[in-house]
């Protein structure tokens, strides 16, 4: 027996009022991902011997070859909102750490040649303070007014490479990363590790040790934290 149009009709209404409640959660808890990781894990992530600052609004999730921070706005991933994407990787095991005199020359023609092939243009090379090194950087931008942005930047004396894509208005934040960045020590400092296979974050400064879990894997994945 076939139900009656109206039943139908509300069946449908209400199928498609679920759908948009789904989606309106979707869209609002998206960019609420960096504040919370923010309220449950700090300001810094470890990796590779380096304390990092994450820029406020975004979030941290592992990579394949290392730690990504990502800055999601609303309307994503249904729409083409600002988003920005900051990862750091390290170079291969039978690669020396970056040396300035005899890598810089390859790093930059393979940068520019990389950026080229996927659109983008040359805007500014930029030299930035490290710690008690330099990172240096190159920004290219779409030429056809895009607000996009790809920066390429390597640590001098580091095996340490930063990758930026996204939004133009967010790569102040790329260099204040890069800037905030500082070797770790365990001298009257702190000795910050991440144990991927526990999921615990282990903080230990003159003051305090404490252990404590991360977040479920379910919302931000897998986590770096300190």
């Amino acid at each position: 027996m076939l139900m009656p149009k109206s039943k139908i009709v509300k069946l449908m209404l209400r199928l498609l009022g679920v759908f948009i409640g789904v989606l309106l959660i979707v869209l609002l808890i998206i960019p609420l991902l960096g504040p919370g990781w923010h309220l449950f894990h700090g300001d810094f992530i470890s990796y590779e011997g380096w304390r990092i600052p994450v820029p406020k609004g975004f979030y941290v999730r592992q990579s394949q070859k290392g730690p990504t921070m990502w800055k999601q706005t609303f309307g994503i991933p249904f729409f083409d909102t600002s988003y920005g994407h900051l990862s750091l990787y390290r170079l291969s095991p039978a690669q020396q750490p970056f040396a300035y005199d005899k890598d810089y020359s390859r790093f930059e023609n393979g940068v520019t040649q990389e950026a080229i092939q996927s659109g983008y243009q040359l805007k500014t090379k930029r030299v930035a303070s490290v710690g008690k090194s330099s990172g240096y950087c190159l920004e290219f931008i779409r030429p056809l007014g895009e607000a996009r942005s790809t920066v390429r930047c390597a640590v001098e004396n580091s095996v340490v490479v930063l990758f930026y894509e996204g939004d133009s208005k967010y790569v102040s934040d790329v260099f204040a990363t890069l800037q905030g960045m500082s070797l770790e020590t365990t001298k009257g400092g702190s000795l910050y590790q991440y144990d991927g296979e526990n999921g615990f974050t282990r903080t230990y400064d003159a003051s305090k040790l404490y252990l404590r879990r991360l977040l479920p894997a379910c919302l931000f994945g897998t986590i770096f934290a300190v």
